[in-house]
Order: structure tokens, then sequence, then C-alpha cells
């Protein structure tokens, strides 16, 4: 029989919950959200979900395989853009600021010189994320998120992760609306045991709890199994997840770069210099697309599933809008930029 997912009230000491996902690697937060908090937030994502295509899953993602998205689900990226208020108040609870500090912070020294430098590393948002099943919609492979870091798992740092997943129910998740699979203690395991199914338990909380998950906690979507009567036949969540901070690149080329450049750069020029996204997916933007299908967009730089408002476009503006770092400060002049 599978172990089960401990709950705990997002009021509990901190360490109690840490010491909970130390342990098993993951771990339900009940009233994460306080009830204002949360209405904010499915009336600010409502309208983003309404008229947006089912998703196919044949149709990109291709760095995870074509089934590794549920076909039937709904989904939202970018939601520091879209509801910025709600996912601001979110980042700055004490618990999700509390979990990732304990996780992705690190320390450590080196020589600059004869003079013996000690730094501590911190930890940045990953990716924000509305994710909505629909009846019918299939389940999801069971799979560890740090896979798309190329995490090499070590026995005497069993704990280290680069990335911490934070799924917050917006509505009831039940085992039949598609409750997220986890097998607890997973993330103890090396790389060559194989998940099984049977070995999963499945994160059922009420609207407002939060699943927190280590990078390399096996867990999955669950399928949705609900008639299209049921009450409780949507299934949504917000991933807000973090990741360390030194995890990018050095110099980012594509804020750094002006479109009419980039344009003009050939293809193996582009993918060295960060428009392409990594083997594991990282580096996307919109719809989980590399950068550079944004160059050959219009000026609205439209994802592949069309825009999820019924304004213009507001995705990917970095790319999209004329108005970069290099044209907007006027980076060729001898001008001073405001930090």
């Amino acid at each position: 029989m599978a172990p089960s997912l401990v709950t705990i009230a997002a009021s509990e000491p901190l360490d109690k919950i840490l010491d909970i996902i130390v342990r098993d690697g993951g771990v339900i937060v009940s009233n994460f959200l306080e009830p204002g908090l949360l209405k904010e937030s499915m009336d600010a994502i409502e309208p983003f979900f309404s008229g947006r295509k089912l998703y196919n899953s044949k149709s990109t993602h291709g760095e995870f395989g074509a089934d590794f998205f549920p076909q039937g689900s709904q989904r939202v990226y970018g939601l520091l853009s879209k509801t910025p208020d709600q996912i601001v108040k979110i980042m700055r609870l004490p618990v999700w600021q509390g979990i990732m500090a304990r996780f992705l912070n690190g320390e450590f020294q080196a020589y600059t010189g004869d003079h013996l430098d000690r730094k501590k590393s911190g930890y940045i948002l990953s990716s924000t994320v509305a994710i909505r099943l629909v009846p019918g919609a299939e389940s999801q492979p069971l799979h560890r998120d740090d896979v798309n870091y190329q995490t090499r798992h070590d026995a005497n740092d069993p704990l280290f992760t680069p990335m911490v997943g934070c799924l917050i129910a917006g509505s009831k998740c039940t085992y039949k609306n598609g409750a997220t699979a986890v097998i607890p203690g997973s993330h103890l395991w090396g790389p060559d045991r194989a998940p099984k199914v049977e070995e999963c338990t499945y994160a059922e909380m009420e609207a407002g709890s939060a699943l927190f998950t280590l990078g390399s906690t096996y867990h999955g979507a669950g399928e949705n199994k609900c008639e299209k009567t049921d009450p409780d036949a949507l299934r949504t969540l917000f991933a807000v997840f973090g990741q360390r901070d030194y995890f990018r690149q050095d110099q980012y080329e594509v804020l750094s770069t002006p479109i009419e450049v980039a344009r003009k750069l050939p293809d193996d020029i582009l993918r060295l210099a960060g428009y392409y996204k990594a083997v594991g997916g990282v580096g996307y933007v919109d719809d989980h697309q590399s950068p550079a299908e944004f160059l050959q967009k219009d000026s609205n730089g439209m994802g592949k599933f069309g825009t999820a408002t019924k304004g213009p476009s507001r995705s990917c503006s970095i790319l999209a809008e004329r108005c970069l770092w290099t044209e907007k400060y006027s980076l060729n002049k001898s001008s001073t930029i405001e930090r």
C-alpha cells in the first residue's frame, strides 16, 4: 500500500512543514491561500481560460514526448504578466518563501586571490501556469521535474534539487477529477529505479491548499474521470514554481539583442545564444515555445494557441515589441540606465 501524503495547516510552524518535505519529498499545506486571495485568483484567471483551446498533446513540447502533458487540459502560462496582483501576493506568502529558501538557497566559498569569499545563493521564480483538467483529460506519465535540468542524483546529497514545485488548488482536487499522483519518498531514489503507478498516492485537497514537491519527487497529473455534470468536474491548479537563482544564462542575449539583429542571425548562432529551449524544455516563453519562434511572428507575437484574451495579445512582449532595452535606453549612446 502506498504511503499517504501528509496534510498540515499553513499556520503550523514552518519547521514542521520542512521536516515533512525532507522525509517524504512533498507535503500538502492546507489553507495556503486565504479565501479572499483564492477568490481573487480564480476570478482573475477565468477570462484567460474562457475560449482557450484544449491542449493538443501531439502539437508541441517535443522535448518531453508527445504525450507528456495531458490531452484534454487547458494551460495558461506566464501568470506574472496576466494576473500579477495575485501572483505577487502568493510569492510573498511566508510559507512559500520559507520552503523555497530551505531547499533552494545554498552556501559556497571560493578564493579570489588570497581572500576566501563566502556567499549564499538564493532562489527565483521558475514558472507560473494555470492548469485546468476537464472531464476525459488523460493522466500524465510519472516524472521528476528536475529532469529539465538534467540533475544527477547524488546519494551523498539526496536533498539537492534545482527547483521546487508548488501546485495550488484553485478548486477541490479529488481522485476522480485528476488529483496529482505522487510517490512519497521517491526523492531519495537513485536514477535506476522506475516509478510505478501502484506506488502512488493522490494529492486530494480542498481549494486553497497547496502541494509542494521537491524536483526529485515522482508525480504526475491524474485522469479526470468525472462526468460533465459533476459539480467538481473541473480541476484547476496554479503552478508557482521556484528554482535556484544561478540556473540561468550569465548574460541574457535575448534581452540584449535588438529583434532586427536577431532576425538576421543564422539558426546555429540563435541556438547558442539561447533563443531555443534546452533539451529539458527550460528557457521557454508563452505557450512553451522557444524565443526563436517569435522572431517570425507578427507584431503581437502570437503563440501557437493564439491569444488567451479577447483583446490584443501581450505574449512575449520583450521579443515582440519594439521597445527592447537596447532601443528604449539607446545603449549605443552614452546614456545612463537606472537600476
